[in-house]
């Protein structure tokens, strides 16, 4: 993975994007934010390396929507339109049902996979951010019954980084 979007840059976003970062140390991490002062903040901290829109999504390796859940319902759709084909998409929300339903029959649907890390704070926005916050933190996958394109991807190679 080398391009990852980042959709939303506050405690959740922020925190993969620094794991991810520490991690995969040629990877490049952009910033999508509805806020452009988190953005801002995000790019300054060290977050991001890069701020993008939705218009540079068919670039991405994996993009990570880390947008609150009834956002993410709306947004999902939107993301799994722009991306490529190759595109893996994940969301870290806190339920599932409305947001899986909302792509059930989504030509994409095969690049979504649905998680919900257990890790957080009471603070929010990028200077939140806490690297290594999902370290030995329990992380539920969700999983397309059928045929996916995460089918040959390691049950836990996106996070296995962290």
């Amino acid at each position: 993975m080398k391009h990852i979007y980042i959709i939303g840059t506050g405690l959740i976003g922020g925190s993969l994007a620094l794991d991810f970062k520490n991690a995969l140390q040629d990877c490049i991490i952009y910033g999508i934010d509805k806020n452009e002062a988190h953005l801002i903040e995000a790019q300054e901290l060290g977050v991001i390396d890069q701020k993008a829109t939705y218009e540079d999504l068919p670039n991405a390796d994996l993009v990570v929507l880390a947008i609150p859940v009834d956002v993410a319902v709306n947004e999902l759709p939107k993301v799994l339109n722009k991306g490529s084909d190759f595109s893996v998409v994940i969301d870290v929300g806190s339920t599932k049902q409305a947001i899986c339903k909302a792509v059930d029959n989504h030509p994409k649907r095969r690049n979504f996979l649905a998680t919900h890390p257990i890790a957080g704070t009471e603070f929010s926005g990028p200077k939140a951010a806490i690297q290594h916050l999902f370290k030995n933190k329990t992380n539920i996958k969700t999983f397309l019954i059928g045929e996916s394109l995460l089918k040959n991807i390691d049950n836990n190679s996106i996070f296995s980084v962290l």
